[in-house]
């Protein structure tokens, strides 16, 4: 059985990828800064989007960022759903 997926892991998960997409360092993505305001387009997003999806076995659509426009709220949703079983998702 896996360790459960925790917030605080998915968040440094995405804050590390966030910066990669949008060329800036980790520690310059806030946890409560929107993602509007970092840059995050679309095109983007459907990127950042791509990488849950996989690394979490998901199937979100990149409105999932604009609902939960955050790191902080992001990586909370992400986590409640990732520790989901497969049907309930």
């Amino acid at each position: 059985m896996s360790q459960p997926v925790t917030a605080d892991e998915v968040r440094e998960v995405l804050r590390k990828h966030l910066a990669e997409v949008l060329y800036c360092e980790p520690e310059e993505i806030g946890d409560d800064t929107a993602f509007q305001d970092l840059g995050l387009d679309s095109v983007l997003g459907a990127e950042v989007t791509a990488v849950i999806n996989s690394r979490y076995g998901l199937e979100e659509k990149v409105e999932a960022l604009y609902q939960h426009p955050t790191l902080s709220d992001l990586a909370e949703y992400v986590a409640k759903r990732a520790g989901l079983p497969q049907g309930a998702r």
